[in-house]
């Protein structure tokens, strides 16, 4: 079984799910014995995000798709259900895999942070 993970926030020592329906749907269809971790999440610095979407435009363009969908194709592709979940290093490694894959199986090359986010 893949691992399940759901938004939440903590505040005076109470747990909110961000999305209650979502949460209460996945538990519908379980049974059996499970262990619930909470991990803190980063937030993704302003930097990371300008990049990580910076890298989709230059893709999108490349293939003819709009940000959007070229996001949603994205996350497809390598199973995540949300960015906006992902802690600081995960969407790190998150954009190090996007580059990856760009150069290796869609023939395009990122330029790295420095040059791409001073080209703006």
């Amino acid at each position: 079984m893949s691992r399940l993970r759901f938004p939440c926030k903590i505040e005076n020592g109470k747990l909110t799910l961000l999305n209650r329906a979502e949460f209460d749907n996945a538990l519908a269809n379980l049974s059996g014995e499970y262990y619930l971790e909470l991990n803190e999440t980063g937030v993704r610095s302003a930097q990371q995000n300008n990049y990580y979407w910076k890298i989709v435009n230059i893709i999108a363009e490349d293939l003819g798709y709009t940000d959007q969908e070229m996001h949603s194709t994205i996350k497809t592709h390598f199973d995540v259900d949300s960015t906006k979940t992902l802690s600081t290093k995960e969407f790190a490694k998150f954009i190090e895999r996007i580059i990856r894959w760009s150069a290796l199986d869609l023939n395009i090359v990122i330029p790295d942070t420095k040059t791409l986010l001073q080209s703006s």
